[in-house]
Order: structure tokens, then C-alpha cells, then sequence
């Protein structure tokens, strides 16, 4: 099958998320093409992509109007939480006005899907991550200081912020004097100034080590701690990755197949949820959960099963 993703060229867990598609569409046999929606030269072809148009095409990010009439069926990932699709002011807009030109949305968590299901029709797909670039790695011995380190390290933006891991965090210094948080990701000049404010005023330099910015090598740094937490709610996003490296994850937006470690979006709760995985360590093997659940070539093999109906 010849398929041609559109995706605006950027640096967010949806580019991340839309190259590890395309590798393994490629890796199960298609003929894949990446390009930017105002763009005629791809970012990506793979071996074997020819002048022949395509079978299908799946948006990511935008759609090129060349695209609008060729014929080729259409699918649409939704990368993004429904709430701040409609928060931002663009994205849910845009998505009703492409919903006409595509045959089906895809989704990657159940619990949006019968909101994408009210613009379109909508099938779920596991959310997947890359398990050949997420793992642990061998002789990795400069951890994070604490007992248990724990990492935030979404991107930051608005309510998307770790202010609610950081009260959380507080409570477990409470039970455990040698816990430490390390916040990871901070490329706003203002809100790096908002949290060293937060941190000096209510002296929680006691158990937050670093306040840095954009990290290089995502995998090394989740193989130095012991557990990474989420801000986001309802839903979770890229900090599964945690699971490839063979670590914890907690959020309360994920509650996926009986995953014992969940808790409300609320501080005390999230305390509860990280005081009760460390006590539990050894009890989860969390790269076998990811090879179980979020294994990318499961994502990718369940939507061409979706375009394939179409064709």
C-alpha cells in the first residue's frame, strides 16, 4: 500500500508520535511519504515511493488543498486531548472543517473516542511508542538523586504545567525525606520564572533538584530515574515512553487495563499513587507492560486494517 502522511514540521509529541508511524508502516511492507501540508517536497520517502498517487492519506497536521478532490481515501489521527483542541482556538475548528474529506478518524484512548465520534466516525487504536528507541539500557549507574527520583518532562505550556506534581511531591517528602523531583522540558522563559519563584518562596528546593530546559536524549534521562509523573488530565500523552525504559509512569489521566498505580488530578492523590508504586517497586515489569499495550507496530498494523476497509 502507497500511503502519504501530512504533518507540519515541528518539535511536539504529535511530530514524534507521526515519525514513529511512518517507520513501521514502512517495516510492515508499505511505501510511505512524509510531507508538510504547504510543501511539495516530502520530509521523508521511503524506498520505492515512485510518481504513482496514493492509496491513502492520513492527516496528521493540516491537509495540502492539492489533496482535496484526488480521490485517495482519508484518515485522520487525533493526536490531541479534545479539551485543548477547543482551548486553543484553531484545532478543533480545523478538524470539522476537514472532517468532510475524510472516511474515519483514528484515535489512540478510549476515553475521547466518543467525542471524536459525535465529528466522525472514530476507531480506536492502542496509543503506541517506539520500543526499539525507548528501553533500558545496560550500564547506565549516574541516576538522579532520590529515593525514589521522580521526573515531569511534558511539554509546557498553559494549564499544562507540573504545579500539581509539585504538591504532590511535597506530601511525599513528608513520608519520604529522600524523595526528589527533577522538571524536565521548560522552554518558556516566563514559566521558568514562574516555578524558580515557586521554588525559592515555598522552599521546595528541600526535594526539587533541577529546573532545566529541552532534553537531548529522551530514553538516557527516563533510564536515570525511578518514575515519571504526569500534569496532564483527562487524558495522558507521550509520558508512556516511561514504560519502554522499564519505568514507572503515573498521571492521572492514565487508567488503562487494570494499571494499579492510577489516581485522581489531585495532589494528595498523586502522592498516594507514587508512595504506593515505590513501596511496590520490583512488583510491575514495566517494559513487559509496554511490549503488552504500547508497542507502535501494534498502532500501526490495527489502522492499516482501518484503511484497508476503505479501499
Amino acid at each position: 500500500m502507497r500511503i502519504r502522511h501530512f504533518m507540519r514540521k515541528e518539535r511536539s509529541g504529535l511530530a514524534f508520535s507521526t515519525l514513529e508511524w511512518c517507520k513501521y508502516e514502512e517495516r510492515q511492507g508499505h511505501e510511505v511519504c512524509l510531507q508538510q501540508p504547504q510543501e511539495t517536497a516530502p520530509i521523508y520517502t521511503s524506498k520505492g515511493w515512485g510518481q504513482d498517487p496514493p492509496d491513502v492519506e492520513v492527516i496528521h497536521s493540516q491537509l495540502a488543498t492539492t489533496s482535496y478532490h484526488n480521490g485517495a481515501p482519508k484518515f485522520m489521527v487525533m493526536h490531541g486531548e479534545p479539551l485543548s483542541s477547543v482551548g486553543n482556538g484553531i484545532s478543533m475548528k480545523a478538524i470539522v472543517d476537514l472532517a468532510p474529506l475524510c472516511e474515519a478518524f483514528l484515535c489512540m484512548r478510549q476515553e475521547e473516542q466518543p467525542i471524536w465520534s459525535a465529528i466522525k466516525r472514530t476507531y480506536l487504536v492502542p496509543k503506541g511508542i517506539d520500543l526499539e528507541q525507548f528501553r533500558p539500557l545496560d550500564g547506565v549507574t549516574e541516576k538522579l538523586s532520590g529515593a525514589p527520583a521522580v521526573l515531569y518532562v511534558e511539554n509546557w505550556r498553559g494549564q499544562r504545567n507540573p504545579l500539581y506534581v509539585c504538591l504532590a511531591m511535597q506530601e511525599v517528602h513528608k513520608a519520604l525525606p529522600g524523595a526528589r523531583l527533577h522538571l524536565y522540558n521548560c522552554t518558556d522563559k516566563r514559566m521558568k520564572e514562574t516555578f524558580d519563584a515557586l521554588i525559592k518562596h515555598n522552599k521546595w528546593w528541600t526535594f526539587i533538584r533541577t529546573l532545566a530546559g529541552p532534553v537531548q536524549d529522551i530514553n538516557l534521562l527516563l533510564n536515570r530515574v525511578d518514575m515519571v509523573v504526569s500534569g496532564l488530565f483527562p487524558l495522558y500523552a507521550r509520558g508512556i515512553e516511561a514504560f519502554g525504559a522499564g519505568k514507572a509512569f503515573i498521571g492521572a489521566g492514565y487508567r488503562e487495563h487494570g494499571y494499579p498505580y492510577t489516581c485522581d488530578y489531585e495532589p494528595r492523590s498523586m502522592a498516594r499513587a507514587i508512595l504506593q508504586c515505590w513501596e511496590e517497586r520490583g512488583k510491575i515489569d514495566f517494559r513487559a507492560w509496554a511490549q503488552t499495550y504500547h508497542d507502535v507496530s501494534n498502532t500501526v498494523k490495527q489502522a492499516v486494517e482501518v484503511y484497508q476497509r476503505y479501499l
